[in-house]
């Protein structure tokens, strides 16, 4: 899991594969304004959702983890907290299903970041997470979760 503002992961793309700063570069030059919530294609090895939700308590949340499509999980208005765990520290839930690209988890939270407007979350095969959850208070969130194949 890569914890950073997208300003700073732009800063230092080189560090990272061709997929991935194809994909800081999308959410950089991409107007997100006025986008309906939801699923957006951008190619064959990128989409997006347009997320809108108020945070929770942890109890009320989930974790899940992919094995297709790394999440970058960028924040446009709102602050919530984004749990992390290795998967292998998880108990498995619901097996994993290729039509959503998802296995989940349950397990206690023990480590999670604060994530604000500009904030950037890259969410590896291996890494377990658990977003929406409330930081100090119940708040609405909307961000952006680019989907890159890996």
């Amino acid at each position: 899991m890569i914890v950073d503002t997208l300003d700073h992961l732009l800063e230092n793309e080189a560090a990272y594969g061709d997929k991935i700063q194809r994909g800081l570069q999308f959410l950089k030059n991409t107007d997100f304004t006025g986008q309906a919530a939801g699923r957006h294609t951008v190619d064959e090895e990128m989409f997006y959702f347009i997320n809108e939700y108020e945070t929770k308590e942890a109890a009320d949340c989930f974790w899940e983890a992919h094995r297709v499509n790394l999440d970058l999980h960028y924040i446009l208005e709102g602050t919530e907290r984004i749990g992390y765990s290795a998967i292998e520290r998880l108990q498995v839930r619901d097996e994993y299903s290729a039509e959503k690209d998802a296995v989940f988890f349950t397990g206690a939270v023990e480590s999670a970041v604060a994530a604000s407007p500009g904030d950037l979350v890259i969410c590896y095969p291996q890494d377990g997470h658990m977003t929406g959850i409330e930081a100090k208070q119940k708040e609405a969130v909307r961000k952006v979760v680019l989907k890159i194949k890996i």
